[in-house]
């Protein structure tokens, strides 16, 4: 039998069927190919930005734990290398970190502080003979330094101490007076803070200024209203005072003024640096880690000068109230109403204490005022307590006595 050869015709639909199978088939080829590769090239990025992260943290840390002011270089193990800049910020210090790996870059900033060589008392009293008078829902929490006399039960218009103790704690006997200010931890000079500063305008639009530029500083004979946003690296000055608005936004900026005035509801961070009155109304907020200090050059007699919280009011940090000249008919007045302090209160003059003390109190003498008169060294509903303050907690470092040991980050941004 003859082989017989069978012709068959493929129609040209088919082919072309084929042929657009084909490159589908090719497309989703290369479309998965892409996606791998984008995926890796994410994955690495990723990897980078964790990894310069992570340096620029390395670098906040080594800047933190520096005992030198300016510029550093750290080069790390994976080639990246951060320029650090340290300066001192008021009762800080602040630590910038900038990361370079080839083109990329990472930038941070960090308050730093110190934590002690030991354990602040809730409560320094200098041993003048008198007693400590508790009353109402008074509370006092952890170590305190009183006279010989210690503590004893008081009655205020009908209210009687209502605790079970008068302290929960450890009583020691306090010197005659207050432990010293190690005045090298006073860097509050105006002239000091704005060297190598620039002079600007006060900003009418929301403003953040770097701290690895120079510090931009407003300097004003007459008084400065704030109203806008202001962060970072500034300095508000004024030769009269300083009113803060409830609509203004302050973050780490520091204020100078003889004067300066908390409008009621302001929440922010800043640190002030006052000679006669310091005023928070109601409900203002000084964000941690936020300070008050105030250093009386004169008292003139006729008006009292000051820190005045009220109700309400809350300040985290620190509050400091020194006098160059003290004048004992007007000595310097804390007074806080129903607001809270977090952090360490160091008083020359007189405490007026309606609220809380979360964190240590060192004051010359507590005064009540009620609608019987004025009495001495009475607390009427009023928590001092060391312990409800948290262990990681860093305040200003003020004392001669306490000894700088680690260097901590308090906040980064």
């Amino acid at each position: 039998m003859l082989n017989r050869v069978v012709k068959y015709q493929i129609k040209s639909s088919a082919l072309g069927y084929a042929i657009s199978f084909l490159l589908l088939i090719g497309l989703i080829c290369s479309g998965v190919l892409f996606i791998s590769s984008a995926n890796k090239r994410l994955e690495m990025n990723y990897l980078l930005n964790d990894h310069m992260l992570l340096n620029n943290y390395l670098g906040l840390k080594y800047g933190a734990r520096s005992n030198s002011i300016g510029q550093e270089t750290l080069v790390h193990t994976s080639g990246d290398t951060s320029s650090i800049l340290i300066k001192n910020w008021g009762a800080f210090r602040v630590v910038v970190s900038r990361t370079k790996h080839k083109t990329r870059f990472v930038e941070r900033s960090a308050i730093v502080g110190y934590s002690i060589d030991q354990n602040r008392p809730a409560l320094y009293l200098p041993n003048q003979r008198n007693v400590l008078k508790l009353c109402g829902a008074s509370k006092l929490e952890g170590t305190v330094y009183l006279s010989d006399r210690g503590l004893e039960r008081g009655n205020i218009s009908g209210k009687s101490f209502q605790g079970e103790k008068l302290l929960l704690g450890e009583k020691k006997k306090s010197d005659k007076n207050l432990p010293s200010i190690n005045s090298e931890n006073l860097n509050f000079e105006f002239k000091n803070l704005i060297k190598k500063g620039v002079r600007i305008e006060l900003p009418q639009t929301d403003t953040v200024f770097s701290f690895t530029n120079q510090t931009r500083f407003i300097n004003e004979t007459e008084s400065i209203s704030i109203h806008s946003s202001i962060k970072g690296n500034c300095i508000i000055h004024s030769f009269d005072s300083i009113f803060v608005s409830s609509k203004a936004v302050l973050e780490n900026v520091i204020l100078i003024a003889p004067i300066v005035f908390f409008e009621s509801s302001f929440k922010g961070s800043v640190q002030v640096i006052a000679e006669k009155r310091v005023t928070c109304q109601s409900e203002v907020f000084l964000k941690y880690p936020s300070t008050i200090v105030l250093i009386e050059k004169s008292s003139d007699g006729t008006r009292e000068n000051g820190i005045f919280l009220e109700e309400n009011s809350k300040v985290i940090g620190g509050v400091l109230l020194m006098s160059e000249s003290p004048n004992f008919r007007k000595p310097i007045q804390l007074r806080i109403e129903k607001a809270i302090v977090g952090g360490i209160v160091y008083n020359q003059g007189e405490t007026e204490l309606n609220g809380k003390i979360i964190g240590s109190i060192y004051t010359s003498k507590f005064t009540l005022n009620t609608g019987a008169g004025q009495y001495s060294n009475y607390l009427l509903d009023a928590t001092i307590s060391s312990k409800q303050l948290p262990s990681g907690f860093i305040a200003p470092v003020w004392l001669k006595e306490e000894v700088k040991q680690q260097a901590k980050i308090i906040i980064c941004f």
